[in-house]
């Protein structure tokens, strides 16, 4: 991630329409013909664009990409959580999704509880990348 922001001079990102996912964990950004990174979550940026302001709002998000092992999904999408952000409604919004930082692979867990148990302490290391990028 940071030798792709060096060369960028901006994290990567990715942008798209969110379209409702077939889990419950999070919203999937369509990126069309755009490259993402590797299957993995990483902690990001969601930027909200409306039409009336290009400047978009910014919240911390920590980011899957990859296929949902867990259900096995076939589909590759980009998934964006906004951490602690509740009631947000983001579908049908053109969002941009930037990668930070790498935290862990795709892997399908032994039991729904250790998902969630692993999702948990992902988002909880985002925070804490997240929060040390922007006093960065």
């Amino acid at each position: 991630m940071a030798g792709a922001a060096e060369i960028l001079g901006r994290p990567h990102r990715v942008e798209g329409i969110v379209v409702r996912g077939s889990s419950a964990a999070a919203s999937s950004a369509s990126h069309g013909q755009r490259r993402d990174p590797a299957p993995h979550g990483d902690p990001g940026r969601r930027r909200l664009r409306r039409l009336a302001d290009r400047r978009g709002e910014r919240m911390p998000a920590a980011i899957s990409v990859g296929t949902n092992p867990q259900f096995d999904g076939t589909e590759r999408t980009v998934e964006a959580y906004a951490i602690d952000r509740e009631g947000l409604d983001l579908y049908g919004l053109h969002v941009s999704v930037d990668f930070l930082a790498y935290v862990r692979g795709m892997l399908k867990f032994d039991t729904l509880d250790d998902l969630l148990q692993a999702m948990a302490a992902d988002v909880k290391r985002c925070r804490e990348l997240t929060e040390e990028y922007d006093r960065a």
